[in-house]
């Protein structure tokens, strides 16, 4: 059983299921699962994981992700990191499709980035957060998404708490738009 301080230092990382994940939603992943997975990038350690997604439970979503196999310890073997085998069915590019950076946002990514705002809005900006949530919770398609994200980056960086933060939040807002 490792101690508190030696938990709050591990540094987890993305396996290829889990980056593999972040394109194709194919586990079906809860949306504080898949914030969770976007925000777990290798470099920041499980205590300022907690600080990003403080209104989650992170240990429990953390020991999810790693049963699903998204994610692992970075100084994990590097067998974790391998990419894995893609089906030839999945990179074959069908002409008839529209390409996913034309696609518009779907009704559960555009929830997703909301809920993002919202919970970083809350954490990082308190009650000078409540006029800008009302503004992100009236948000109904992809045409109201930008000046929002441009406000709450705003309001983020010319915070206290959020000047730190932002740039990341900021970082899984993109790829969640992907």
């Amino acid at each position: 059983m490792l101690s508190t301080a030696n938990q709050l230092s591990i540094i987890y990382c993305k396996t290829a299921a889990g980056e593999h994940e972040i394109a194709t939603r194919q586990h079906g992943l809860l949306s504080k699962q898949r914030q969770a997975l976007i925000l777990i990038d290798g470099k920041k350690s499980h205590a300022q994981l907690s600080q990003l997604l403080a209104t989650i439970e992170l240990d429990r979503l953390i020991d999810e992700l790693l049963k699903l196999g998204l994610i692992g310890q970075a100084s994990a073997t590097p067998l974790l990191i391998q990419p894995i085998p893609v089906p030839n069915d999945v990179i074959s590019i069908d002409t008839n499709r529209p390409q996913l950076a034309v696609m518009p946002l779907d009704i559960e990514r555009l929830n997703a980035i909301k809920q993002l705002m919202i919970d970083s809005s809350k954490i990082l900006l308190g009650i000078f957060a409540n006029t800008l949530i009302e503004k992100i919770n009236a948000i109904e398609d992809a045409g109201q998404l930008s000046p929002a994200i441009a406000q709450w980056n705003l309001s983020l960086r010319e915070s206290k708490n959020g000047q730190m933060q932002a740039e990341q939040y900021l970082k899984a807002i993109k790829t969640l738009m992907k």
